[in-house]
């Protein structure tokens, strides 16, 4: 990958924020394409880019807040593991209506221009059953 630790770090501080504040509303989730591959999957459910669009923007009423907590930086393999915090928030009230605690795996490429991008991203979500039943009333899973 011929990439640098800082380099990596500011990739993923850049990615956790535009996702946060951009990725989720129609106007504005075409800056997303900064970050991701064409062909990236999500624990294949998802299996590329527009298809993670369709995802993102399917829950208009609330903004998922991602906080960077950790991370786990291997150059040799091209991966970084994130512990992550995401906050389920409502949009029109500001509600926070879940927090959960999430790792997520992800693989890294460069593009014909250099340029990091994600492949792919495994979630593995916090285990207190109530959190994830929460989860999937919030998101209608």
């Amino acid at each position: 990958m011929g990439s640098n630790y800082d380099e990596i770090v500011r990739f993923m501080n850049d990615y956790v924020d535009a996702y946060s504040e951009y990725g989720q509303v129609a106007s504005t989730h075409g800056i997303m394409d900064k970050f991701y591959a064409p062909e990236v999957s999500f624990d294949e459910l998802v299996t590329n880019r527009e298809q993670w669009y369709q995802t993102c923007l399917s829950h208009a009423g609330i903004q998922d807040k991602l906080t960077l907590e950790h991370l786990f930086i291997d150059e040799t393999q091209n991966e970084v593991g994130a512990l992550l915090t995401a906050q389920a928030i409502q949009r029109s009230s500001g509600e926070v209506l879940l927090q959960i605690r999430m790792n997520t795996l992800y693989n890294l490429k460069r593009d014909d221009n250099g340029e990091l991008k994600i492949t792919k991203a495994r979630v593995y979500l916090e285990t207190n059953p109530q959190k994830v039943a929460r989860l999937c009333e919030i998101y209608g899973m």
